[in-house]
């Protein structure tokens, strides 16, 4: 069985409003780390480079969809993307957690005042 072990830098959901964006700063990042230009990716994609711009920028009516998001991760292998999704909508903090740890903090802090 395969560990992960995620790292959630401060920032990708600030940065990027939405994955989408996230993903058009991400085919910039490509080009810059692995030399993997954007008219390949969209090649790869089976998009012409002007396609994958306008479904990135959502231009007129081209939308880049779910099926989109994943060919994009097989041909890349850029998970970051999912790294994106799992800060947005999976690191939540929970209020009773978060209740008990000020809880304990804050008898912490009478006992440090005895």
């Amino acid at each position: 069985m395969q560990q992960i072990t995620i790292n959630f830098d401060a920032g990708l959901t600030e940065s990027y409003p939405t994955c989408r964006e996230f993903i058009g700063a991400r085919i910039h990042q490509l080009g810059i780390e692995q030399r993997k230009q954007h008219k390949t990716i969209a090649a790869d994609m089976d998009l012409s480079p002007s396609k994958l711009t306008r479904k990135i920028a959502q231009a007129d009516t081209s939308r880049f969809t779910l099926d989109d998001f994943e060919k994009y991760i097989d041909v890349t292998g850029d998970k970051k993307p999912l790294l994106y999704l799992i800060e947005k909508y999976l690191t939540t903090p929970d209020e009773e957690a978060l209740r008990k740890q000020i809880e304990t903090l804050q008898a912490q802090l009478k006992k440090g005042r005895r």
